[in-house]
C-alpha cells in the first residue's frame, strides 16, 4: 500500500484512488530486471509516477533482507521535503525468518514525523528487486494498528543532519536512507515528460519510466547549491518570483524567507505575511483548492511563474510556463496566503512539484547541496 500522510505538501492520491492505483500498476509491462550493482557502478532505481487532477507524486519499491521472494514490495512515497525513511509496518520486518541476525532495533515506542508510533531499526534496505541494497540504514518502523500508517521514502538532505530535529537521546539521528551508501553520493531525479506522466484530462495515470540514478561522481551541467543550514527541511533561499512575466515586490522585506526544494505533487505555494502579492489583482486568478481551508487569506492563480533561488552566493533562476505543460496541470500554479499552513510557520515559498516538472534536480548527500538544470 502507499500510504502517505502530507507534510509539506497537500495529499495527492486520496484513498479512495488507491484500488485504482493498483490495478494500473499491475497492467504496467515489467521493465527489464537491473543487474546487481557491484563497485561504484551507477545505479538506476525504479520510480512509478501517480497523478491524477493536475498532481503528480513518485513511489518507490523497497524490501528487506531476507523476505520470501513472493513477499509483496513496500511502497513508499518518494519525498524530497523528507530526510527520513518511515515504512509502515515493523511486522513485514519480523515476518523475516531469523529477523534478528540481520535488524537491529534501536529504539522502541517513539513516533515518526507524522505520529505514528514506530520503533527505530537499522538495518540493509533492498531496491530493484534484489539488485541493489544499502546496508546500515537507521529508519522508522510503524507498529501502530492504523489504518493509514505512514509510508514515506525521504529524500532530501539538512545540514547538519540534526537539523531535522529526529532523533533519540542525542544519539540515534535520521538521515535519508539514499545517504547512507557513501560510494554513491549523488542522486539524480530523471523523471519522463511531463505529457508522460500526467493525462492530459486530469483522470489517474500511472507511469512506470521515471527513475533515480545513484551517482559516484557529480553529474555534469548541474548548478549545486549548499542547503540552508541548521533548517530542518532542504531549501535554498527565494531572492525574487516574477508573475505573468511582470516582477513583484516579494519575498521583500520577509525575514530568513526559505525556499523548500519539495518533489511532492502540486503547484508551488507560499506565505505572505506583508500581504505584498495577495491583496494584489493577478492574471489567470482561480478558486483555491480545498486544502487552503486552514490557511489565512489566499489568492490562488495559474499564470506564469519565474522564481529565482539562492545560497547566498550563487543563483539560478526557472520559469515555470503552464501553457507548455499538458492541460491538466494548466490550472494552478500558485498559491499565496497570508498564513500558509503547509509552511509549517516558516516565511518563504515551497517551489512545488511544478518546478520539478521543468526542472531536473539533483541532491548531493556528501555535501549537503542541491543541483538543478534546465536543460
Amino acid at each position: 500500500m502507499h500510504l502517505t500522510r502530507p507534510r509539506l505538501h497537500p495529499a495527492v492520491i486520496d484513498r479512495s484512488q488507491i484500488p485504482d492505483v493498483e490495478r494500473l500498476r499491475a497492467a504496467l509491462p515489467p521493465r527489464p530486471r537491473p543487474r546487481a550493482a557491484t563497485g561504484t557502478d551507477d545505479v538506476t532505481i525504479e520510480l512509478t509516477t501517480v497523478s491524477a487532477a493536475g498532481n503528480f507524486d513518485a513511489y518507490i519499491d523497497i524490501g528487506f533482507s531476507g523476505q520470501s521472494s513472493s513477499a509483496p514490495a513496500t511502497t513508499l512515497a518518494f519525498d524530497s521535503g523528507n530526510s527520513m525513511l518511515v515504512v509502515p509496518s515493523f511486522a513485514a520486518i519480523t515476518a523475516i525468518p531469523n529477523w534478528q541476525s540481520t535488524y537491529k532495533v534501536l529504539a522502541t515506542g517513539v513516533k515518526e514525523p507524522w505520529g505514528c508510533t514506530a520503533n527505530i531499526v537499522q538495518g540493509p534496505i533492498v531496491l530493484n528487486g534484489g539488485a541493489y541494497t544499502i546496508d546500515g540504514v537507521e529508519f522508522y518502523a510503524v507498529t501502530d494498528d492504523s489504518d493509514n500508517p505512514t509510508a514515506n521514502f525521504g529524500a532530501g538532505v539538512p545540514t547538519p543532519w540534526s537539523a531535522n530535529g529526529w532523533n533519540v537521546n542525542g544519539k540515534i539521528i535520521m538521515q535519508a536512507p539514499l545517504s547512507y551508501d557513501t560510494t554513491r553520493p549523488f542522486a539524480v531525479l530523471s523523471y519522463a515528460a511531463a505529457s508522460d506522466v500526467l493525462a492530459a484530462d486530469g483522470s489517474l495515470k500511472v507511469d512506470n519510466s521515471s527513475s533515480l540514478v545513484m551517482r559516484a561522481s557529480q553529474p555534469s551541467n548541474f548548478s549545486f547549491f549548499n542547503v540552508t543550514p541548521k533548517l530542518e527541511w532542504m531549501s535554498l533561499a527565494p531572492t525574487a518570483l516574477s508573475i505573468a512575466g511582470g516582477t513583484t515586490a516579494w519575498p521583500g522585506s520577509l525575514s530568513n524567507p526559505i525556499a523548500m526544494i519539495d518533489s511532492g505533487g502540486g503547484p508551488a505555494f507560499l506565505s505572505d505575511p506583508d500581504e505584498v502579492l495577495v491583496k494584489t489583482s493577478w492574471p489567470d486568478t482561480v478558486s483555491c483548492p480545498g486544502w487552503t481551508s486552514d490557511s489565512t487569506k489566499c489568492n490562488c492563480i495559474a499564470a506564469e511563474l519565474g522564481i529565482t533561488l539562492t545560497d547566498g552566493t550563487n543563483s539560478f533562476s526557472y520559469t515555470i510556463d503552464p501553457s507548455k505543460l499538458p492541460a491538466s496541470v494548466q490550472g494552478l500554479s500558485l498559491v499565496m496566503c497570508e498564513k500558509n499552513e503547509f509552511m509549517e510557520g516558516k516565511n518563504g515559498m515551497n517551489i512545488g512539484g511544478l518546478s520539478v516538472l521543468v526542472t531536473h534536480l539533483a541532491i548531493d548527500y556528501g555535501g549537503a547541496r542541491v543541483g538543478f538544470k534546465t536543460s
